[in-house]
């Protein structure tokens, strides 16, 4: 159900409406006649992130000059020109950049009984637009992301995958329908000057070290409708906010406001992506993942203080506002005709506090990061005996617990050139373990923990032959994904990528015992990509 904005809210959209307004036009006054196309960002999910050094937000995990100048902020640099286009705008005036990205990726499962038009499950073209108007220090800057299913080659493409249930317009400005969905991922005004930076509209924090799981990452929701496997740059979603950074000798001090919540995104019943049974006998019905109501009560508040000490990056946070990922509460059962029983699960929001701290340290060739992140009143609902349907009391009973979540990891740069001579690729290990935990054990343990993710990089032929190996191992449950990736770079702005994913997990038809993994035990891909980027 869409729910009436609050006064609050619609003077916030108003204003957003006016910078997307002055995006289009700054568009469509500057843009060349002919527009080049390019291809999308390296498609790595939030559980294969990081390149080297990189974590899964904007801030570099070892320079501190990075967290004063995240690369969003930046966004002129990554053409390649920022110095040119710098020193333009502070003599000429404003000035206009922009990187324009495409892909066409292809989902296709393996199972061997499917007919070859069943199992294409995903046929998606997608644009992403980065855009940056204005001067060094006083700019607008945008990323926009359009998707849709190429429903004119074949119209039975998005029957197993859609967007969303039913058109509707987002409060971070999340455009959807079935086929197609375009999302202002980013959209802010930046206004620095050396003792500060505030900024406007939709935004993305990059709080946290971590490469895969960042327990201080207290505001952009997660978008869930393809598990683990959406590109990492995609896979938070931004929210309408105001934030400001004051910078000190040594470190910053970053405070932001949320003043309307933003929901999660979860896949659409019966999608893919989605679970469709438990127990191995009860269907699933998703509700709507519906944003809490738009008042005081639901504002959302977070500070960051962040330096360099002893040459080690460290942060330490606190958060006030609703829990980022919803409680998928058991809420009571829906009759199907002609099908069992089924058990609808209501995605549930509660205002949830956190403290948190985190660090990356800097050693010879490895760099190893901690953060972890404790809350006093996260909700969780209350286990119930699942043998027999009919005796459950729906909705289950929630109760607010301590809780903490943490991850420990480390980047080790392979110094292959030592190996074979002439190597000239960076070749990365990533190791990471993450796991949350309630400490009421009467609650259902978070589905999401005791996850042991490993990751091998590395590039060869002059950085032409792209290649990767990921790892997931659930350590609780019994649970394991793998994940290699062969890519080619021609270096000229294309570039094609081939993928698989297998997935296996214990499972025995108990909701308690079964592990996450198990639940897509049908769900193993081939992932073709192509790609084009300009410039």
């Amino acid at each position: 159900m869409t729910e009436r904005i609050g006064p609050l809210s619609e003077i916030i959209g108003m204003g957003l409406r006016s910078l997307i307004f002055l995006t289009v036009w700054g568009v469509l006054a500057h843009v060349p006649p002919v527009l080049p196309v390019s291809g999308s960002c390296p498609a790595d999910s939030f559980l294969a992130a990081a390149s080297a050094g990189e974590t899964s937000g904007e801030e570099d995990p070892v320079e501190l000059d990075k967290d004063w100048d995240p690369a969003s902020e930046t966004a002129v640099q990554d053409t390649g020109k920022a110095s040119d286009e710098s020193e333009t705008a502070s003599k000429d005036g404003p000035a206009f950049t922009w990187r324009l990205e495409t892909a066409f990726e292809n989902y296709i499962n393996t199972r061997r009984e499917l007919h070859f038009d069943e199992a294409y499950k995903k046929n998606e073209i997608s644009a992403r637009l980065e855009a940056t108007y204005g001067a060094e220090n006083n700019y607008l800057f945008s990323t926009t992301d359009l998707f849709f299913f190429p429903t004119f080659i074949n119209d039975t493409i998005g029957d197993d995958y859609v967007y969303a249930a039913d058109s509707e317009t987002h409060r971070n400005l999340r455009i959807t329908s079935e086929s197609s969905e375009v999302i202002f991922r980013e959209l802010y005004y930046n206004w620095k000057t050396e003792k500060c930076r505030v900024r406007i509209g939709n935004q993305i924090y990059g709080w946290g070290t971590a490469d895969f799981m960042n327990s201080t990452a207290y505001f952009n929701p997660t978008d869930y409708r393809e598990l683990m496997f959406k590109d990492q740059d995609r896979i938070r979603m931004g929210v309408p906010s105001l934030s400001g950074m004051l910078f000190f000798d040594g470190f910053t001090a970053e405070t932001v406001f949320v003043p309307v919540h933003t929901a999660a995104v979860l896949p659409v019943t019966n999608n893919f992506w989605a679970v469709k049974q438990v127990e191995d006998a009860y269907p699933l019905i998703f509700g709507e993942s519906d944003p809490m109501d738009a008042n005081s009560k639901n504002f959302a508040y977070g500070e960051r203080i962040a330096g360099t000490f002893y040459g080690m990056d460290m942060s330490v946070s606190g958060y006030h506002g609703p829990d980022r990922e919803p409680l998928l509460l058991p809420y009571g059962t829906v009759m199907v005709e002609n099908q069992p029983v089924s058990v609808l699960l209501q995605p549930v929001y509660e205002i949830v506090d956190y403290i948190g701290a985190d660090l990356a340290w800097p050693y010879e060739d490895f760099v190893f990061q901690a953060e972890a992140a404790y809350s006093p009143n996260k909700n969780g609902f209350v286990l119930q005996n699942t043998d027999m349907l009919q005796d459950l009391t729906f909705p289950y009973d929630t109760r607010k617990s301590d809780y903490v979540s943490y991850s420990l990891g480390m980047n080790y740069f392979i110094p292959l050139q030592k190996l074979i001579p002439g190597h000239a690729g960076e070749s990365l290990l990533t190791l990471e373990w993450f796991q949350a935990h309630y400490f009421d054990d009467d609650l259902d343990r978070p589905r999401i923990s005791d996850f042991l993710t490993c990751r091998f990089q590395d590039a060869y032929f002059d950085d032409h032959v792209k290649v990767s190996m990921t790892g997931i191992f659930e350590t609780y449950r019994g649970g394991i994904i793998w994940w290699p990736k062969i890519g080619y770079d021609f270096q000229n702005g294309f570039e094609a990528e081939l993928g698989y994913v297998g997935i296996n997990g214990h499972g025995e038809g108990d909701y308690e015992e079964d592990s996450l993994f198990y639940y897509y035990k049908d769900n193993d891909l081939i992932m073709v990509t192509i790609r084009y980027a300009y410039p």
